[in-house]
């Protein structure tokens, strides 16, 4: 009799198989750093800003736009260097909708379109 070895374990099916969750779906909840009023003071909570990316040098910064193109302010959070890659990397859309107002703190969410 031969001395049979251990199990029949499947090494072709890996942890990825049937996909996963996509980073450039998620959403985030954040402030706007730096916000200019001559650009969001017209706004209130509801209106939505268009997210993107401005180079700086060699780094890129996530900044809000209103629907004029003017800067309102940038945008850090974690994970914000994902956001920044699927703008970048996969040509993904995000907006930023304001969620609350107080005392020239903007709070937006940031969802992907």
């Amino acid at each position: 009799m031969s001395g049979g070895g251990g199990g029949s374990g499947r090494s072709d099916l890996g942890p990825g198989v049937g996909g996963g969750f996509d980073q450039c779906s998620r959403e985030y909840r954040a402030p706007v750093n730096s916000p200019k009023p001559s650009v969001l003071g017209p706004l209130k909570v509801g209106d939505v800003m268009d997210v993107d990316v401005v180079a700086v040098g060699s780094s890129s910064t996530l900044v809000v736009r209103d629907a004029n193109g003017n800067l309102g302010g940038s945008l850090t959070f974690v994970g914000y260097l994902q956001v920044i890659n699927c703008i970048v990397q996969q040509a993904v859309s995000y907006k930023a909708e304001i969620l609350s107002i107080a005392g020239g703190v903007y709070t937006v969410r940031v969802y992907p379109v």
